[in-house]
């Protein structure tokens, strides 16, 4: 038999059906209630009370509910947990509903679209991203509807998929909406699972492309809507997306700018993550990382716009020169800086207060700290006419002062007003004359009770009588048990309690109903008010988001000099002659960790005339790769016109940087490490161009040595022949140091070491030159292999290097004509024999895991065969 359910539960369950998979947030009263199997699920997610209730036909169904004034913390818990959560208000006032009060679904809240303040990360964008496909076009639309940013691209050709990738690996987006069939797809998912792991990544399959089509057209102009039609369905079906769920106009969604990549420095993916610019390799927090270094910012929009100076920096000399003269100029005027750093410092996140504000979702407390924020930029105008750089002039001219928008908060919202903008106390005494009247009538009427009271009590003679209000049976007079026998015939009885009757007279009603009506009055013209102020300030989001971005910007200048003078940082020259010149440079983030321990600097110069690769040997740990890193850091700051650490430097912008560092297995497509090195090679020799700078770290460690030193020198040599980008190439293959006789443009470099006995110190210095020794041993020491393995591997070198082990040679390359293998075979090219193995390894080519991996075997296998050790 069919379930006749209660009327409200039937509401329910009719909105529900018009849902998918969200959680239905439905409003009863002062409570959002959940039934059902969203009541069992949100019961076990957010650890509250699973309760029932009646449904109807006798049968109880299973219910939560949350306080809705508490409900931004717990559908934060859900959207951490992957969880959609629809919102199902009353839209109807319950005292004039006929019969069951009307609710609507009034947003529908993903990763991509909440908005709540505690639920957004202050200084990191909060990205929605969708891709579509047409005609092998891929394009990407995204937007962070929380401060209005607007973005789009479009990629094509084979490297479409990796590209794309990169740019995700950028916007970190919070939800990735998939429109489409796409080419590509698995690779793309798998990426975001493995690198972008706290993206959640939903289909679009139902957009009216009727309605899609005409989104762009209401909120951008046509000059920056793209020309492409598949690049403009794209934003379509994103701004489709928007306004189906959160069911709003969205007016600050009204500018639209293309991710061009051939205005900044190209950073895939893997150079982003192996330099570790604005997060580490560690936990993919920002600590360790160059922003964490860099980032002086005042504002959480500087802030997010300082992470985006970095992993976008330019390629124009002009801007970058700019930026430079800005830095120069706030470097030089300590005496200006200061003041607008404390300026800056009262101004609270303002681009995303005006995102509630067109969605209506602000406080009374949001327009205060709006009024705040802009109460202080006629001050920074001031401030910023000391300055003489062509930027900081612009931004001073630009940012706009909105005097009409401070003086209204100023003059309708009190000072310290409620959290909440239905409960009255938010407008200014003085500002209505009404309202003014009403809260005189609310006002007066405590000590009118008070009065009334005290004359009730003489009157009756019942010293315990008193008067009291609730929000169910309105005002009373309370007697106890005990003396209800003096109740004067004009009290009515209304409640019975356990140890007293409460009553209403007919001059407590008449009072109760004046009071009242002036409580409710208040309220709902406080609301009104409240919405005419927020109404006017949405007329001019668009002029208030502009200045939003001009703060940002002198915020992000100011952080910069703030960096270059507290690190001792310098302005780099920039040349046209394609040249990296260095003079002692400095590893951003690595100085900032040595805690009163000096960073060694070190010189660079890579040129297209006899210094295109520079080859750098010499033990692990001694610095190379912090040295390359280096390189590429300081070309990427002096790119984005930051001062960097260096006694002077020289540099030409490069179109792209390219790193293969470190060694890590691919879990998520299941590539081994040495594919993954191989694969990430292949990108870099197939995408650089002479104006590339290219980082690589230990090519061909993952396979025999013949193989991985051929693989090193072919690439070496294919960097040279063909693409012939400035390249730092660090290896343990001695024999590639005999490429510098073979070509002027080949340098070899090593890592100065000092020998103290049998002891090492690794002095950080980059010398001319290859290096002559592996120190294997020592660096096995120095990853703390047992003593007595040490010892014992010093022995055996000692007899090695003596000449008092047998040996047997080194397989050598077969002779005759090259034929491409049929499989790949795998030979062991040692004998069983310990000393033999040893003879046969080139140290120069271990790791120190790898070292000590090889170490611990032949210590097993020495004690199995003799006991020796």
């Amino acid at each position: 038999m069919a379930t006749n359910y209660t009327p409200m539960l039937e509401q329910y369950r009719e909105v529900k059906s018009n849902l998918s998979s969200e959680i239905l947030f439905f409003r009863l009263g002062d409570f959002y209630e959940m039934f059902f199997e969203d009541a069992e699920l949100a019961a076990r997610e957010l650890e509250i009370t699973l309760t029932s209730r009646e449904g109807g036909n006798n049968k109880r169904v299973p219910m939560c509910g949350i306080p809705y004034h508490a409900a931004d913390n717990y559908i934060a818990k859900l959207i951490t947990k992957g969880y959609k959560v629809a919102i199902c208000e009353q839209v109807e006032d319950p005292k004039q509903a006929k019969g069951i009060v009307r609710r609507e679904v009034v947003k529908i809240i993903t990763p991509g679209t909440i908005l709540s303040e505690s639920s957004l990360p202050d200084k990191a964008n909060n990205y929605l991203a969708l891709l579509y496909e047409e005609d092998d076009e891929l394009c990407l639309a995204a937007t962070d509807i929380s401060t209005g940013e607007c973005l789009w691209a479009i990629f094509s050709g084979s490297s479409r998929t990796n590209t794309v990738c990169d740019q995700l690996y950028r916007l970190l987006p919070a939800e990735l909406v998939l429109v489409g069939k796409l080419d590509g797809i698995t690779a793309i998912t798998n990426f975001v699972s493995q690198r972008v792991s706290t993206c959640a990544v939903t289909t679009l399959s139902n957009a009216d492309l009727t309605v899609a089509a005409q989104l762009p057209h209401n909120h951008f102009t046509e000059e920056e809507l793209p020309a492409n039609p598949a690049a403009q369905a794209a934003v379509s079906y994103l701004l489709y997306y928007l306004h189906y769920n959160l069911k709003s106009h969205l007016s600050h969604l009204n500018k639209l700018t293309r991710i061009n990549t051939q205005e900044y420095l190209v950073l895939d993916a893997s150079t982003l993550r192996n330099l570790e610019i604005t997060r580490n390799m560690r936990d993919g927090g920002r600590k360790d990382t160059l922003l964490s270094v860099m980032d002086f910012t005042k504002t959480a929009m500087g802030s997010r716009l300082l992470k985006k100076w970095l992993e976008f920096p330019l390629l124009n000399p002009i801007t970058i020169t700019k930026r430079q003269d800005a830095i120069a100029d706030l470097l030089d005027k300590r005496v200006v800086r200061e003041p607008l750093k404390e300026l800056l410092g009262n101004i609270y996140d303002f681009e995303r207060i005006l995102t509630r504000i067109e969605v209506g979702s602000a406080n009374a407390r949001d327009l205060t700290a709006l009024k705040t924020s802009l109460s202080v930029l006629p001050e920074i105008k001031l401030t910023l006419q000391e300055c003489q750089s062509q930027l900081l002039t612009d931004i001073g001219m630009a940012i706009k002062t909105h005097v009409d928008v401070t003086t209204m908060i100023e003059n309708a919202i009190a000072d310290n007003p409620p959290f909440t903008i239905r409960e009255g106390g938010i407008i200014r005494t003085g500002y209505d004359l009404e309202l003014d009247e009403l809260r005189s009538i609310a006002r007066d009427s405590k000590q009118w009770i008070h009065d009334l009271e005290l004359r009730e009590r003489e009157t009756t003679g019942i010293k315990s009588l008193k008067i009291g209000y609730n929000r169910v049976f309105g005002y009373y007079i309370e007697i106890t048990h005990a003396n209800t026998g003096a109740v004067p015939p004009n009290y009515t009885r209304k409640q019975t309690l356990v140890n007293a009757e409460r009553y209403i007279t007919p001059e407590l009603k008449e009072f109760e109903t004046k009071v009242l009506g002036a409580q409710e009055k208040i309220i709902n013209i406080e609301y009104q008010l409240f919405s005419v102020i927020r109404d006017y300030i949405k007329e001019r989001i668009g002029e208030i988001q502009q200045t939003a971005l001009h703060v940002a910007q002198l915020d992000v200048i100011i952080s910069l000099s703030e960096a270059a003078a507290r690190f001792n940082y310098v302005r780099p020259k920039l040349n046209q002659t394609r040249d990296i010149i260095i003079k002692d440079g400095r590893h951003p983030v690595v100085e900032r960790l040595l805690h009163g321990e000096m960073f060694v600097p070190n010189d660079t110069e890579l040129n297209h005339r006899d210094s295109e690769i520079l080859i750098i040997t010499g033990p692990n740990m001694a610095g190379k790769s912090t040295y390359m890193r280096q390189v590429a850091l300081l070309t990427i700051m002096a790119q984005m016109g930051s001062f960097i650490p260096v006694r002077e430097a020289s540099i030409c912008p490069v179109d792209r940087i390219f790193t293969r560092v470190g060694a890590s297995d691919d879990l998520a497509t299941g590539q081994s490490t040495f594919m993954v090195e191989m694969t990430e090679t292949a990108q870099i020799v197939k995408y650089a161009t002479a104006n590339s700078l290219i980082i690589l770290d230990e090519i061909g460690r993952g396979t025999s040595t013949f193989d991985g030193m051929s693989i090193a020198r072919a690439v070496v040599e294919y960097i040279k022949d063909k693409v012939k980008a400035k390249t730092l190439f660090a290896t343990h293959y001695h024999e590639l140091t005999e490429l510098a006789d073979t070509s002027k443009v080949i340098k070899n470099y090593s890592v100065a070491v000092k020998e103290r006995g049998n002891e090492i110190v690794f002095l950080r210095r980059i010398i001319p030159g290859g290096a002559d020794k592996s120190y294997g041993i020592h660096v096995a020491q120095l990853a703390g292999l047992p003593k007595r393995i040490i010892e014992k591997a010093q022995q055996t070198l000692h007899e090695l290097e003596q000449g008092k082990l047998p040996a047997i040679p080194m397989p050598q390359p077969a002779k005759g004509p090259y034929n491409e293998p049929a499989a790949v075979t795998t030979v062991s090219l040692f004998s069983s024999c310990i000393a033999d193995e040893l003879l046969a390894l080139d140290i120069m080519t271990l790791t120190p895991l790898e070292a000590l991996n090889i170490l611990f075997r032949l210590q097993t296998q020495a004690r199995e065969e003799n006991g020796s050790l």
